[in-house]
């Protein structure tokens, strides 16, 4: 439309100067009608119906009250019309609807302007359908009796494409472009929908014709977040598909830009990453180009899971603590949100499925903490914004409804951690806050969870706490100067403290390991690595060796788990980091899956939390932007015998065991070598009677003791029943061979 036409539609709207059809006329055609149903803001809207040359056909109208319905006859002849639908403020029409009825009363189309616009055109027909009518055309519409010039007639040497951009919040901050394989122009958004910036949660179209070549969609977002639900599809046209989607991308969260290929011939040579093992896999590259950027080691995906509607916080993300369980034979995983918790079903691989949300006591985009801990099917939940509570549920009921069993401030209205002595029925609630105070660390008994009772305030024996770690009575406390042990029986005291140790920072986390008389603990803090401590003597901690990700100076670890001598930690920008402690003073990293791509390590994002304690040996990972990741830890397996080696990379393996070591991958260069060694069932060793995994003097010797023996013979080799000259003769074939041999 003509912007002196919506001017002079706009300042009508404004002064009130509305046309209607003089009383008496005749009109030539079967008269239309048409519905008008107002919501609030009524006196902003108005409407005229267009020829799709741009002359006024009828109205313009308004002039409306809110929540009213006005009727208004339509004098138009059989075509192709076009309805300007107008808001003088620019906020779209406020639950407004328009329907447009036949001679009969049948209805012919209706019409809306839900989003934040002043204004918005659509083609409608009048006896008959509107559309493209040339079959040969893009766009084309077989039932479309009325041409509307929406049909797309392409040059041989270019290709006919529709580009729908769909915006999410902050729609202002994006930027489109179209360039050719070497980066020249070809077209950008603002060709196509007109100067930024566009509004929030539209749709904008582009139908044109581009040329023949393979091309590529360049994203951008101004503030670096990602485009917060906003997408960029490219769609292409076939007799036999109509429009259907040829690619499809966006700027993940927590990003400045992405782009994909957008290829508009056949057999398209694109270059880009082509391994899937790669954050930056193109599906449509033929070519590798050496771009791929490693995302995994030695860890598989299972399932993922996220919520996109929920509001994100200020760490441009929705997630935070996560937790698991498995309830008859099922496995499930508690993940914590901006609004509260979701119980995610991670049994099968094809979906991870949310099947229960449990709303938090305080919920939206100014909560970024909620934390968990799981006693046999009780969950316990904290959130530490808000007026929040101490949440208390039993999922025995799963897959069922989980049972509240309390939820209330009476202790505390908010707490940093929560976990559970498994031993005692004791919970602890780090950098709580109630009503008029704020101990850093509160006891309570929940021997009946639905009655919690409280014990102690703790604070008289640490500095503060962050998180802990609790096992019968012996309460390991993470605070900002160090750690605190204490022992709760029969009343609290210190029995060990380690305020003094190498790259010293936030003391955040850590994990218990009674049986090996070890701890591992994570500051929270740039650069500084996790601490394998020698708690043999409460006396005398000994941080004996560091655990590092080894990706940057400023990387940060946050929480972990330990299981099977395998030390599990969420290190935030680098997701899921694994370390093997078999020997204390001398750990390795064996696997790893990064969850949050961006190569940097500002702020808190990426993973979180982490739960490794499932039946199934799955992983559990909560990223902050991304939400859920269901991950399996896949070591390579042997089957080893006696006697055999097994040699991959720099690794030699002789026997059973878990081994650690290197190999060069083909895409990414050196990669851990990560092996597990099991006796195998090994073919047995015909010959070596003393059991020395070889054929000697000592075998040699049994078999001559038995010789002659007729009657349930050791020593008989060939099976006959007797030690005799043959089974002689095979012993000696075999004298000093190894084992295993074949029968």
């Amino acid at each position: 439309m003509g912007r002196d036409l919506f001017n002079f539609l706009l300042l009508s709207s404004l002064l009130g100067l509305w046309v209607f059809p003089a009383k008496g006329q005749l009109c030539p055609t079967p008269l239309h009608s048409a519905t008008m149903t107002t919501g609030i803001w009524a006196s902003e809207i108005s409407w005229v119906v267009l020829t799709l040359d741009g002359e006024i056909a009828a109205g313009p109208f308004g002039s409306y009250e809110d929540m009213t319905t006005y009727n208004q006859d339509l004098c138009l002849g059989p075509g192709c019309y076009q309805m300007l639908m107008l808001d003088s403020y620019g906020d779209g029409w406020q639950g407004a609807s328009l329907s447009v009825f036949d001679e009969v009363g049948n209805l012919i189309d209706s019409f809306s302007m839900e989003s934040a616009l002043a204004e918005s055109v659509v083609n409608f027909g009048i006896e008959g359908r509107c559309g493209c009518t040339d079959p040969n055309a893009a766009g084309y519409d077989s039932d479309a009796i009325w041409e509307d010039g929406s049909c797309l007639l392409c040059a041989p040497d270019e290709m006919a494409a529709n580009v729908v951009l769909t915006t999410g919040d902050f729609a202002e901050e994006l930027q489109v472009l179209l360039v050719d394989f070497q980066d020249s122009l070809i077209a950008s958004g603002t060709d196509w929908w007109g100067s930024a910036p566009w509004a929030d949660n539209t749709i904008y179209t582009h139908s044109g014709c581009f040329p023949n070549e393979c091309l590529q969609a360049q994203l951008y977002d101004s503030y670096g977040d990602g485009w917060q639900g906003g997408s960029l599809e490219i769609q292409s046209w076939s007799s036999e598909n109509e429009w259907s989607t040829l690619v499809t991308g966006t700027v993940p969260p927590g990003q400045s830009e992405s782009s994909f290929s957008v290829p508009l011939v056949a057999d398209c040579a694109w270059p880009g990453c082509t391994s899937e093992e790669s954050f930056n896999f193109n599906p449509n590259a033929t070519s590798d180009d050496g771009s791929c950027v490693r995302m995994k080691d030695n860890v598989s995906l299972y399932a993922s899971w996220s919520n996109p509607a929920l509001p994100t916080n200020g760490f441009a993300g929705s997630y935070s603590d996560v937790e698991g369980l498995a309830v008859e034979g099922r496995e499930y995983a508690i993940v914590g949100s901006t609004m509260g918790t979701h119980i995610v079903d991670v049994t099968d691989s094809i979906s991870a499925v949310e099947i229960h949300f449990l709303a938090g006591a305080a919920g939206g985009g100014y909560i970024t903490h909620r934390d968990y801990h799981i006693h046999g099917t009780v969950l316990y939940a904290v959130c530490d914004q808000g007026a929040s509570t101490l949440q208390i549920w039993d999922l025995a009921p799963l897959p069922a409804a989980p049972t509240l069993l309390y939820d209330d401030d009476e202790f505390v209205s908010r707490a940093h951690n929560v976990f559970v002595d498994d031993e005692t029925h004791k919970l602890y609630l780090a950098s709580s806050n109630g009503f008029g105070w704020s101990p850093p660390l509160l006891a309570l008994d929940v021997s009946n969870p639905a009655e919690p009772e409280f014990l102690a305030d703790l604070s008289p024996w640490i500095g503060g706490c962050h998180d802990l770690f609790a096992l019968n009575d012996t309460v390991w406390v993470n605070g900002n100067g160090g750690v605190w042990v204490l022992d709760m029986n029969p009343e609290p005291h210190l029995i060990g403290l380690l305020n003094d140790y190498p790259f010293q920072g936030l003391n955040h986390s850590g994990w218990w390991v009674p049986e090996r008389d070890v701890y591992v603990f994570a500051d929270e803090t740039n650069g500084s690595p996790l601490k394998v401590v020698d708690c043999s003597d409460m006396d005398d901690l000994q941080v004996i060796s560091l655990l590092s990700s080894e990706t940057a100076e400023d990387a940060i670890p946050h929480n972990l788990m330990i299981r099977d001598d395998l030390v599990f930690v969420s290190y935030y920008h680098d997701g899921l980091q694994v370390f093997d402690i078999q020997d204390i003073s001398n750990p390795s990293k064996v696997a790893w899956y990064d969850t949050f791509e961006p190569d940097h390590h500002i702020g808190y994002a990426g993973a979180w939390g982490v739960h490794s304690a499932l039946p199934s040996g799955r992983v559990l990972i909560s990223d902050v932007q991304s939400g859920l990741f269901v991950v399996n830890p896949t070591p390579v397996t042997l089957d080893l015998c006696p006697g055999e080696t097994w040699t991959s990379g720099n690794l030699t393996i002789t026997e059973p065991g878990r081994w650690v070591g290197q190999e060069t991958d083909p895409w990414f260069g050196e990669s851990i070598l990560w092996a597990e060694a099991v006796p195998g069932e090994c073919p047995t060793c015909n010959g070596d009677f003393d059991n020395n995994a070889s054929i000697g003097v000592g075998d040699l010797q049994f078999l001559l003791a038995q010789f002659g023996c007729d009657t349930i013979c050791s020593a008989d080799m060939n099976g006959d029943g007797a030690v005799e000259v043959d089974d002689l003769l095979m012993l000696l074939i075999n004298f000093g061979s190894s084992c295993p041999m074949p029968n």
